[in-house]
């Protein structure tokens, strides 16, 4: 809980960067985070890594990153290595290695195990592999899509 009314306050002022207040608002979240359980940072990193794929999802299309780059970065965000990891899922370490380099697709039942583990929606790992896939395909056959309109069809 707050100390003091002035750290209450500190946390719904705007405060500029460089000040004794934002020093002091600083130290009162380091001390916060220093407060929290494992299973609550633990709980952070998953939300965290959540809104970058989600973030991800919802940007212009520019950058390209893979379901394995996500998956790289729940990894090591939690210290679990690729073979250990693999054989924990039940494959085999040179399937996830190609997934993780976009080699592979991922499947359903792995977004499955995915979501479950990380505690997301399967849903969000598909999704970041179909957005890549739309992209290529927007850019490779984009000559070929173009010919398609509704008012083309309406008019035939």
């Amino acid at each position: 809980m707050m100390k003091n009314l002035k750290d209450a306050q500190i946390l719904v002022d705007r405060t500029e960067t460089g000040t004794e207040e934002f020093n002091e608002f600083q130290a009162i979240l380091l001390n916060r985070s220093k407060e929290r359980s494992k299973e609550q940072n633990n709980l952070i990193e998953l939300m965290s890594l959540k809104f970058k794929m989600e973030d991800y999802l919802r940007s212009d299309g520019k950058q390209h990153l893979l379901v394995g780059d996500f998956l790289k970065a729940y990894l090591a965000a939690f210290e679990i290595r690729q073979n250990k990891f693999a054989e924990y899922i039940g494959i085999r370490p040179s399937n996830l290695s190609k997934l993780i380099k976009g080699e592979r697709s991922l499947n359903h039942e792995l977004a499955l195990v995915f979501g479950k583990i990380f505690r997301n929606d399967p849903m969000l790992w598909l999704d970041v592999q179909d957005k890549n896939k739309l992209n290529e395909l927007s850019k490779s056959k984009s000559r070929e899509i173009r010919k398609y309109s509704l008012k083309d069809l309406i008019n035939q």
